[in-house]
């Protein structure tokens, strides 16, 4: 096996394979598909703030210099009370008569809070943390107020944009891992380009090392991107960056498979659609948060994304997610293992 003739075969699947609409997909999809869900579901914009004085306090005023927020102020305690449940705002507070001096002669009054359950933990806090320093501003005190929260709406659910997060994920590392390999290879072999590299010094080791190699790139390169547009890396970069590069993997080396068993790019597509199912099946599972974690565990692609969500989502470490890993190595193994013997009785080129 030949460094350098792989290095010159990955170069030429990027020159020349860039012109097929699967690698063109792999590149384009993942970003329009995370930009509508930005647009649809997604958490862009300001948090959002109600607010009812009773009586004529301070911080409304202060509260309307503020840029990074949205305030809406509302007549009644009823009507706030309503907008937040039904989502219309993330946070909602009512300012008791009287508040401003009750708060500058070191009274502590009692303020309530309304929450939004499905509101963002990162819109609460700060929308918490605003409240937080204003009130501190007009009182001069540490601990001007004494809060209720009182959680409206849902219980606290996951918002939709973070459901999606596994899909958007399965789409970005499946195209590049397994789609643009296979393709790669049966085009190859149905304009019989293949059968003209293999009468070279080139193995077909070599052949498919390369192939492999250009769709793992290609997957671990619009993870990145994905993960950067979403702000989704979280405390732990380095583990997320090693998931990634495990995940491309064993999409990778289910794209060879296929490629080395398919003849042509009709029953390529024929047979991606039949395994649909079953590779965003785990992702599909996880728009609903009450489905036991076990049963995504069932289907393989779970261990493509299951480690990236917790670690993203979730914060964990690896203690959390090492049994996970550890399948995950060895679905790669095994695949690897895979792909040795069915090389020993399929040719990539008809005799």
């Amino acid at each position: 096996m030949n460094l350098k003739r792989i290095i010159v075969l990955v170069s030429k699947e990027f020159r020349y394979g860039s012109k097929n609409m699967v690698f063109f997909f792999a590149i384009i999809v993942p970003v329009v598909l995370s930009l509508a869900i930005s647009l649809m579901v997604g958490t862009a914009g300001r948090p959002r703030l109600g607010v009812v004085d009773l009586g004529d306090s301070r911080l409304v005023e202060n509260l309307f210099g503020l840029d990074y927020i949205r305030l809406r102020v509302y007549q009644t305690p009823d009507a706030l009370y309503d907008d937040v449940s039904i989502g219309a705002l993330d946070m909602g507070i009512v300012l008791p008569s009287g508040f401003d001096s009750a708060l500058q002669q070191g009274a502590t009054p009692n303020l309530d809070l309304y929450t939004w359950g499905e509101s963002l933990l990162s819109d609460r806090t700060t929308l918490g943390g605003t409240l937080v320093r204003q009130l501190i501003l007009l009182s001069g005190t540490d601990s001007p107020v004494e809060t209720n929260t009182i959680l409206l709406g849902e219980a606290p659910s996951i918002p939709w944009d973070i459901r999606l997060f596994p899909i958007l994920m399965v789409a970005t590392i499946a195209l590049g891992g397994l789609m643009v390999p296979a393709t790669f290879i049966v085009e190859e072999k149905q304009k019989r380009t293949m059968q003209a590299i293999l009468i070279t010094p080139v193995t077909t080791g070599e052949v498919i090392i390369a192939k492999g190699v250009a769709g793992a790139m290609i997957s671990i390169v619009m993870g990145v991107i994905i993960l950067t547009i979403n702000n989704a890396w979280g405390a732990r970069p380095l583990i997320l960056l090693i998931l990634l590069v495990l995940s491309a993997l064993l999409a990778t080396t289910g794209g060879l498979i296929i490629g080395i068993l398919i003849k042509d790019i009709n029953t390529l597509f024929t047979a991606i659609k039949s395994i649909g199912i079953l590779l965003y099946a785990p992702a599909i599972l996880y728009l609903f948060p009450e489905v036991p974690s076990w049963i995504r565990q069932i289907f393989p692609s779970y261990y493509m994304i299951g480690p990236i969500v917790e670690v993203s989502l979730n914060n964990a470490g690896w203690g959390d997610i090492a049994v996970d890993v550890i399948i995950l190595f060895l679905l790669i193994v095994v695949m690897i293992v895979m792909i040795n013997m069915i090389l020993r009785r399929v040719r990539l080129v008809s005799a």
